[in-house]
């Protein structure tokens, strides 16, 4: 009886799923089964491999825990800092818990142990690119925050990190050592720039570009020093 798998049909013709495992016979039985469900797949000998060619087009990687070049949580890290944020379904030995914990803490959607029987494998690997909708979406969202954010000037984001923080238009103006104007012209610019209609979207939106901070983040937007004192001219009452 041929192999079935509850797949869009949409998934079908468009998955490309990545097996990275050391073993030559498990990396045929795992392409012959998702061949046999009518998914394609390239298979990988070491991370290096995968790593290489790994694009858009990727819709998931099935990793194994032991690779000859480096581990799982290596690989996952790797990938990660060159942007390729796939669901990750990582095939760990029977019985070797600290593994699938250790895959789970670092961001595998999930962990089956080897040997198991081909349905169960794609029943996880059905979840497994089930999950990666809402994964790239949120990645996408991250992305174009950082790039919305991007457009403001070193004043602007100065200005905005106090905002987030909760800074009122006076506080903001006294840490800074500008005026109260000046400060409600940045925040309109503020709005502008990366057209938001609210604070709390500006909230969201500097929440959506959090994931990033650690790479692309950095790079945009200047580090604020803490403010030093300054003598502000008040107006005469």
């Amino acid at each position: 009886m041929p192999l079935q798998m509850s797949v869009p049909a949409q998934s079908q013709t468009a998955c490309l799923v990545h097996i990275v495992d050391g073993d030559l016979l498990s990396r045929s039985t795992l392409s012959r089964a998702l061949g046999a469900v009518g998914i394609a797949c390239r298979v990988h000998s070491t991370a290096a491999d995968a790593l290489a060619v790994l694009g858009t087009a990727s819709s998931c990687i099935v990793l194994r825990s032991d690779l000859p070049d480096m581990t799982a949580i290596e690989f996952m890290a790797e990938a990660s800092l060159h942007g390729h944020d796939l669901p990750v379904l990582v095939v760990t030995e029977q019985g070797d818990v600290d593994a699938a914990v250790a895959a789970m803490k670092a961001g595998a959607v999930d962990c089956i142990a080897h040997p198991f029987g081909i349905p169960a494998f794609l029943e996880r690997l059905r979840a497994c690119l089930s999950s990666g909708s809402p994964h790239v979406q949120q990645r996408d969202r991250s992305r174009d925050a950082v790039r919305r954010l991007a457009l403001l000037s070193r004043r602007e984001s100065e200005v905005l990190e106090l905002i987030v923080d909760g800074k009122q238009s006076k506080t903001i103006a006294w840490e800074l050592g500008i005026s109260i104007k000046t400060v409600e012209v940045h925040r309109a610019r503020i709005m502008e720039k990366t057209a938001c209609r609210s604070i709390v979207g500006l909230g969201r939106l500097w929440e959506s570009a959090e994931m990033l901070r650690g790479r692309e983040w950095s790079h945009t937007l200047p580090i604020r020093q803490p403010a030093q004192p300054v003598l502000m001219e008040v107006a005469a009452s």
